[in-house]
């Protein structure tokens, strides 16, 4: 069904592009009557004349000359007024203040008109450095805005648990980070690409610098050359829309990013391996304003040991479960866990672009050999699903993929919040098995809901009422 979407969305794609081209030819067609009807080309040249216009003047070197110093003023300001505005906006997206600070110089960047600060920035300096700042005039904000909204769009949850996992820093970036941020930059490419154009050529048309494109522009005004003039206009039109394809281009190359991550996994020298820990909660309180929802909890698991937390909805599991996993801090007391942890979160963390079995990769890279992790996946999987991307599995597979990248793991002890939701009663069996059987020595705390994933896991059992009580099994040391 994804797949044949996918497809319609292409002839979609390819369909608009032949409707943009025929009214293109409309368009193109109902400027060459206009002209006709006119009969004067010093009023309206038509497009035979600017054709003709742009195959002379193309012929002199002064041309590419101006077409380039004009593109290099333009592009390299642009890139440096992106970049700044990228910069700013990471910082204001960390640091509040920063943002506040910042919220009035770029609302007079994005609504002053470019004429009046084309005026303002000759009276203040004349023309020396004009084009630059009127660039960034219109450039900057775009990209400072596509900072800010991509930081705001995280996965942040995703990029915790590929955290405690042992993904780098730059493995979590490529796989999560950066795919989320990346529309945001589409559009300011988008917007900054034709507006920085607009306000360049404004800048030279004023400030007429030799050998420049403004200064063709001026040249032809001022002797009343009309086909020069549009050929001029369209030839500026055209490195416009030029720059932003390429710079589009660049941006979608990058959407590969999750895959470079995998790669950079796969390269990884499986370190040695670390010692089961023990899952620790000493006195731990933890609530939402001034509703409870933990409360002087304690708890010890041991390596090798198995728990499954059970309590109805709203109890406090989930909130034990992000304390243990370091997704957040108790407002009183301590909770202990081993800096390498496989997380399953209760909502959804696969990249989405990625296989199930690249997901797992991204975190284990080649310290399981690809052979046997391929074939141990089939047979935790359904069929077809180990090369299909995350945003093609059903909700029921993506929790399998989600339980074996944490079994794979470096981690040194395993929670999991609700792993088994969604799963039918035989691939719940296949998943504890798969669990019991990858587990090793290391802590395994599960929260559930059902007395039946405690049997199949061989765990002991505890219950969460606003408190967590005491388990009746005796190997772990659990207090109320």
């Amino acid at each position: 069904m994804r797949r044949a979407t996918h497809k319609d969305n292409q002839r979609a794609g390819e369909g608009s592009k032949a409707a943009f081209a025929l009214s293109a030819l409309a368009w193109v067609a109902l400027w060459a009557a206009a002209a006709a009807v006119v009969g004067n080309s010093l009023l309206l040249a038509g497009p035979g004349e600017v054709l003709r216009a742009f195959a002379e003047t193309a012929l002199a070197g002064d041309f590419w000359r101006a077409v380039g110093r004009t593109s290099v003023r333009i592009l390299s300001t642009m890139a440096a007024s992106a970049a700044a505005g990228t910069v700013l906006g990471l910082a204001s997206a960390r640091f509040r203040l920063l943002g506040t600070f910042l919220a009035p110089p770029l609302l007079v960047m994005k609504s002053a008109p470019v004429g009046c600060v084309v005026v303002v920035v000759l009276v203040m300096s004349g023309s020396a450095g004009a084009l630059a700042a009127i660039v960034a005039f219109v450039a900057l904000p775009p990209f400072y805005v596509a900072a800010l909204d991509g930081c705001a769009a995280r996965p942040l949850l995703a990029e915790q648990v590929l955290r405690r996992a042992g993904a780098g820093r730059l493995r979590v970036f490529l796989s999560c980070t950066w795919p989320a941020m990346l529309p945001f930059f589409r559009a300011a490419a988008k917007t900054a690409v034709g507006l920085s154009w607009k306000a360049g050529i404004t800048a030279e048309l004023l400030c007429v610098p030799l050998g420049s494109v403004g200064a063709a522009v001026y040249a032809s005004k001022l002797t009343l050359d009309m086909p020069s003039l549009l050929m001029w206009t369209v030839v500026v039109m055209a490195l416009g829309w030029a720059s932003e394809k390429a710079l589009l281009w660049l941006l979608g190359l990058t959407g590969a990013s999750p895959r470079w991550a995998v790669r950079l996994a796969r390269r990884r020298v499986a370190a040695g391996g670390q010692p089961p820990a023990s899952l620790e909660v000493d006195r731990a309180t933890f609530g939402y304003g001034d509703a409870p929802v933990l409360s002087d909890v304690r708890l010890t698991v041991g390596p090798g040991e198995r728990l499954c937390l059970m309590a109805p909805t709203g109890a406090g599991k989930t909130t034990l479960v992000s304390l243990l996993a370091g997704m957040g801090r108790p407002q009183s007391g301590n909770v202990s866990a081993p800096a390498l942890l496989g997380v399953v979160a209760q909502r959804d963390t696969l990249v989405e672009t990625l296989t199930s079995f690249e997901n797992v990769q991204l975190v284990c890279g080649e310290s399981v050999p690809p052979k046997r992790l391929a074939e141990e996946l089939s047979c935790l999987l359904p069929g077809g699903a180990l090369h299909r991307p995350a945003c093609e599995l059903s909700g029921g597979t993506r929790r399998l993929v989600q339980i074996a990248r944490a079994v794979y793991g470096p981690g040194c002890a395993l929670v999991m919040d609700e792993p088994f939701a969604g799963l039918d009663e035989q691939a719940n069996e296949r998943a504890c098995a798969f669990i019991l059987a990858h587990q090793g020595g290391r802590v395994l705390l599960v929260a559930t809901h059902h007395a039946a994933d405690a049997e199949r896991l061989d765990a002991s059992v505890a219950t969460l009422d606003g408190a967590l009580t005491r388990s009746c099994a005796g190997r772990v040391t659990l207090c109320g």
